[in-house]
């Protein structure tokens, strides 16, 4: 469910942003507090109807080439997850489309589960298995079912996050890893028509507000790496480089987004304020049961 181009642009996006200023939603801009995080049950609905397929459609059905990110998967990734462990074991792909993050690591998967939106993509095979994901975010395996949940750039079209941190967290097992990979930014205005490329809802996320909702849910943050520097993000959108599959460019961009943390605005609206990082990768780990 990640961001790419398209020739389709959106319209105003949800009723609870039609009708509001920059002013009015300022609390949101801010980062003090989540857009989406607090809506009814109604608007969690509504929401879940306009994103459901949307990245689907943008991708041209799922047919339109995604960028290659192996790379940077596995390096800020796939290799945390699997120090000291032989296998990612049961995974879960939360929102993971065609299941394209896990090539760097089908052979270390037991069983993939996919909760996904959009039934276009949906192709069980022996070792794959899709689920539909459900309208408020609940996720419908037992508790501690997952040795590993994989979510890469999905949280971000989801309303009602702390829903679905929670449970990521239910159904992983104790010492089980979680990878996430989110903006940190709001990815423009919400209260404007969408610029061309972004699904209707998407928005990032406020980089205090995630680190803060990650360990009140309760997960141990094993590692964080900082990337997606705008300019090297042009890069690859406009000169159709693979940036997140080169160690050189991988590394160039994090370099650059080490320099420019002190810069970083959860909402940018002038062209200075978007030289920082825009991205956030988190390795997370369930506590194991105190005996």
């Amino acid at each position: 469910m990640a961001r790419g181009p398209t020739e389709k642009s959106y319209p105003m996006p949800h009723s609870r942003a039609q009708g509001q200023s920059a002013y009015s939603l300022g609390e949101y801009y801010s980062g003090r507090k989540l857009f989406g995080n607090d809506f009814s049950l109604e608007e969690v609905r509504e929401w879940y109807g306009l994103e459901e397929n949307a990245c689907f459609e943008i991708y041209d059905q799922g047919k339109k080439r995604m960028p290659n990110n192996d790379f940077l998967h596995w390096s800020a990734g796939y290799r945390w997850a699997l120090e000291g462990r032989s296998s990612l074991g049961k995974v879960l792909g939360l929102g993971s489309g065609n299941g394209e993050e896990f090539r760097p690591v089908r052979k270390w998967i037991e069983h993939l589960f996919i909760a996904e939106s959009a039934d276009g993509y949906f192709h069980n095979d022996p070792s794959t298995s899709y689920v539909k994901a459900q309208t408020d975010g609940t996720l419908l395996f037992p508790d501690n079912f997952f040795d590993t949940a994989v979510t890469i750039a999905v949280l971000h079209h989801i309303p009602n996050v702390s829903h679905v941190l929670q449970e990521l967290f239910r159904s992983l097992k104790p010492g089980g890893i979680c990878l996430l990979k989110e903006p940190i930014t709001t990815l423009g205005a919400w209260h404007l028509p969408r610029k061309v490329g972004l699904a209707p809802c998407e928005r990032g996320f406020p980089r205090e507000w995630l680190h803060q909702e990650l360990t009140e849910k309760g997960f141990e943050i094993i590692h964080r790496t900082y990337f997606e520097f705008p300019p090297l993000r042009h890069l690859r959108d406009r000169g159709g480089v693979d940036t997140y599959n080169s160690k050189f460019w991988t590394s160039l961009d994090q370099f650059f987004c080490k320099l420019t943390g002190w810069n970083y605005r959860y909402h940018r609206t002038q062209w200075h304020q978007k030289l920082a990082p825009s991205y956030v990768f988190f390795v997370l780990r369930k506590p194991m049961i105190s005996s």
